[in-house]
């Protein structure tokens, strides 16, 4: 390597050294990347430039700048498919974090159908069992102040109550034969 271009070399890498880093910088998202990718920029245009005659240092600098870059980024992405990083406030697995714990589609519809199907029993009831059956379970309360409120007595409240029941056991279960028993 002659004098002359060791002297243009040397200036092109102090003239574009900071744009280069920001460059770089800017394509990696990453400033101490930016600057590894930087050293080995010099490094491979100083060894370039010892068996080859280089006209245009700066053109030489951005291009093997934009091929390590390239290089770089291709390393990421491979790093990155074949190893699962948690982060660093995060103690839980990867695969917690994709699994659900709440119901899958099908069941959530499932459990739509249920919550109808029973309103439907509920609502086809003969009106004093119904009055009763929703008072206690619903309201919460008790047969005594179903009675008071109804205007009957308590006994007629638990035939309200097992007449209601008895119901709902058979119009719940006509359709399900894992419950029928």
């Amino acid at each position: 390597m002659t004098p002359e271009q060791t002297a243009r070399i040397e200036t092109a890498i102090r003239e574009n050294e900071s744009v280069l880093v920001k460059w770089l910088t800017r394509r990696l998202g990453d400033p101490d990347a930016a600057g590894d990718v930087a050293q080995s920029v010099f490094l491979r245009v100083w060894s370039y430039a010892a068996t080859a005659l280089v006209t245009n240092p700066k053109a030489l600098i951005f291009k093997t700048a934009g091929n390590l870059a390239i290089n770089e980024m291709k390393r990421r992405n491979t790093f990155n498919r074949r190893h699962i990083m948690p982060s660093e406030n995060d103690d839980e697995d990867a695969i917690s974090k994709i699994a659900s714990t709440g119901p899958t589609p099908e069941k959530e519809t499932s459990l739509r159908q249920d919550v109808r199907k029973t309103l439907d029993a509920i609502a086809a009831l003969p009106e004093p069992a119904r009055t009763a059956f929703t008072m206690n379970r619903f309201d919460g309360r008790s047969y005594r102040e179903i009675a008071k409120h109804m205007n009957v007595s308590e006994s007629s409240v638990e035939k309200y109550m097992i007449v209601a029941l008895k119901q709902l056991r058979v119009a719940l279960n006509e359709d399900d034969p894992d419950r029928q028993k």
